[in-house]
């Protein structure tokens, strides 16, 4: 089964809306009333709900080097790459790794 998301406060709304136009499982921390929580409750909430999390937020990636559990982190710098780049490059991710992979796991892009 492709991976379900949580989208962190930064990533851009056409990345969103790009990636639930081609079939992606796609929440976003506005929606879930988590806009500038804690990222542990983020963290949290998605491994509650088998969710990875969509980020380009390096705190994220300290508390995943701090030993903190999740359920998955999508890591990249979103100004890197075009919104259509970024899209081809989460769907990628989404069909090619299972939740079971991801399991306090980083993939960067």
């Amino acid at each position: 089964m492709p991976l379900a998301l949580l989208c962190d406060e930064h990533i851009p709304y056409a990345v969103i809306e790009g990636l639930r136009r081609i079939g992606v499982d796609v929440s976003t921390v506005q929606q879930m009333d988590l806009r500038g929580a804690l990222d542990r409750l983020i963290l949290q909430t998605a491994r509650q709900q088998g969710r990875v999390v969509y980020t380009n937020d390096t705190d994220f990636l300290r508390h995943h080097a701090a030993g903190s559990e999740h359920s998955g982190i999508i890591y990249h710098h979103i100004r890197v790459y075009s919104v259509g780049e970024a899209i081809r490059r989460i769907l990628l991710a989404c069909v090619a790794l299972s939740a079971e992979e991801m399991m306090n796991r980083v993939e960067f892009l």
